[in-house]
């Protein structure tokens, strides 16, 4: 049986069950749009850091053709630096790097249009060069360890810095050595 004060508990307990559930749905909404920005930042930095190592991996090819032959043919699209082929066969170390000025830059590896400037910047700097040891022709004429080299081999380390870019101001930086052997 009904009292007259027991009029609208009905009304009470289904309004607060709809406000625990509207808060668990806020909630859950909330987490999924946290979910999906962290998956979107996630994407964007391994973008960029796919770029960067590839604009690494040119800069071998780079490194070959230039110091082999001192000429960049067929790299003319991405070299900015006009004295590169000087630079990576005599001085070690030059004072640019790949936010002033890259030696290779608007190395553009995927083009979007809401990004039109260049994608990847690369940097490349001789850092020394040292004779190869042990050759058979050092042992065989008694040169090991006298500080002479009877053979005619050397290899230099060049050092490749690459960043590559992307929407939102976002960047990834990748650096690596590469050794030069010539054949």
């Amino acid at each position: 049986m009904l009292k007259k004060q027991d009029h609208g508990y009905i009304l009470v307990t289904v309004l607060l069950l709809l406000l625990v559930l509207t808060i668990v749905g806020m909630s859950a909404i909330g987490t999924s749009s946290l979910e999906n920005m962290l998956s979107g930042n996630i994407r964007l930095k391994e973008r960029n850091i796919a770029k960067a190592e590839g604009g690494a991996d040119i800069s071998t090819a780079v490194i070959e053709r230039t110091v082999r032959t001192q000429d960049t043919r067929n790299f003319e699209t991405i070299i900015n630096d006009s004295s590169l082929p000087t630079e990576l066969r005599s001085s070690p170390f030059d004072p640019d790097d790949t936010d002033t000025s890259p030696d290779t830059s608007d190395l553009v590896i995927d083009l979007h249009a809401d990004n039109p400037g260049p994608d990847v910047r690369v940097d490349i700097d001789k850092m020394y060069t040292r004779w190869i040891g042990g050759t058979a022709i050092e042992f065989a004429s008694g040169y090991e360890g006298v500080g002479k080299s009877g053979g005619r081999g050397f290899y230099t380390f060049y050092r490749i810095n690459s960043t590559g870019s992307d929407v939102v101001s976002s960047s990834s930086c990748v650096g690596c050595i590469y050794r030069y052997v010539p054949k």
